[in-house]
């Protein structure tokens, strides 16, 4: 094994010992990011400029050899952050080979030109791109390097390499969008057999977003509920009711409300704690069913509190 140190999440150290804390969730999904730079430059993102950051989480460095055992005997897979610099594609590839088959893996890539990407079939199961806007201006003026049209073109292509739903999308909610431009884009991206996940917008100091907002919580349960209805099959876009942007629900719809609505949803064992708030403010994304306040939700809901 060539010597490679990887970054190793705040949880994810925690609960292999390597950190104090108290895990408020028993976190399924070790997380590992790459070491270096990122020359991408997100507004909204840290990483550029504090290669120990990513959101609002802490980030450790540690020899990935010594990692291994730990991570194959307390996690149910292993999810690698990419950051984009030369050779990324290999580096990942390098990285996956010291593990067993004994856990699956999923690599979270934002890349310019996916050529290459083909390399990780076979080696990671679940690829997460990072369309992360809903709207194309949005989308331009926030993630610069990259290209629309493009990333667009290859989550079809890297979905037609890894299989249908194999590939998981990342969406942000509150850069701007309204509920109806994120609902659509729920379904363009279910339609091309890649699955649509839902994070919110996390306000980081040191970023040219810092003082922006999070998104209004009523909305954002409003696109998770929009989403469980279109990812299960239930609803589509298309014959859902709109206002001002605004989705609006009926009965039926509301009847669909339960906890795993409201949880992290994206790659099997995905459960991402506390990535886009603190444990002691609104949760967006619950890390498990156990945490979900469906008693208040439900009633907000259906006393259109949300609408």
């Amino acid at each position: 094994m060539i010597a490679m140190n990887v970054l190793l999440s705040l949880g994810s150290a925690v609960k292999i010992g390597y950190k104090k804390g108290t895990a408020l969730h028993e976190q399924k999904t070790c997380y590992l990011m790459m070491d270096g730079e990122c020359n991408a430059g997100c507004l909204y993102c840290i990483r550029a400029t504090n290669k120990n950051k990513l959101s609002r989480i802490p980030w450790y460095s540690y020899d990935l050899e010594e990692l291994i055992p730990n991570i194959e005997s307390k996690f149910e897979r292993i999810c690698i952050q990419s950051v984009n610099h030369n050779n990324l594609v290999s580096e990942i590839k390098e990285i996956i080979s010291n593990f067993s088959n004994s856990i699956p893996i999923s690599v979270s890539i934002s890349l310019k030109d996916y050529k290459g990407i083909e390399k990780l079939y076979g080696h990671a199961d679940k690829i997460g791109i990072g369309l992360d806007c809903a709207r194309k201006d949005i989308f331009e003026k926030v993630k610069p390097y990259y290209k629309w049209d493009k990333t667009w073109e290859s989550l079809e292509k890297v979905s037609e390499i890894f299989g249908d739903y194999n590939v998981i999308c990342h969406l942000i909610c509150g850069l701007g969008e309204t509920e109806q431009d994120m609902i659509s884009t729920f379904q363009k991206l279910f339609n091309f057999g890649v699955y649509p996940s839902l994070f919110s917008f996390t306000p980081i100091k040191g970023t040219k977003h810092e003082k922006v907002h999070q998104p209004n919580i009523e909305s954002y349960r409003r696109l998770q509920l929009a989403h469980y209805l279109i990812t299960s099959n239930i609803r589509t876009y298309e014959d859902m009711t709109f206002q001002e942007g605004k989705v609006l629900f009926d009965n039926h719809d509301l009847s669909y409300i339960r906890e795993e609505v409201f949880i992290t949803r994206g790659c099997p064992s995905c459960d991402r704690p506390f990535y886009n708030e603190s444990p002691k403010g609104t949760i967006y994304n619950y890390p498990n069913k156990k945490m979900v306040d469906l008693i208040e939700i439900k009633t907000n809901m259906i006393n259109h509190k949300i609408y």
